[in-house]
């Protein structure tokens, strides 16, 4: 009786693992998803304004 009682709790707990996995998974996603888009509007919006370069010489500083 005790061997059934732990098969049934150990079968429940593992499919609520996996189904609260999967939402989690989808949610993450999402949120990715939604992130991606918004950072290449961010920058699509910023290749917009000036350029900010430094003129000057260039030296080679490699061997200091």
């Amino acid at each position: 009786m005790k061997q059934l009682f732990a098969t049934i709790v150990a079968l429940f707990v593992g499919f609520f693992v996996l189904i609260s996995g999967l939402f989690f998974a989808i949610g993450l996603s999402i949120v990715g998803f939604i992130m991606s888009k918004t950072q290449s509007q961010k920058m699509d919006c910023s290749k917009d304004k000036k350029s900010k370069i430094i003129e000057g010489e260039y030296s080679d500083v490699t061997n200091y």
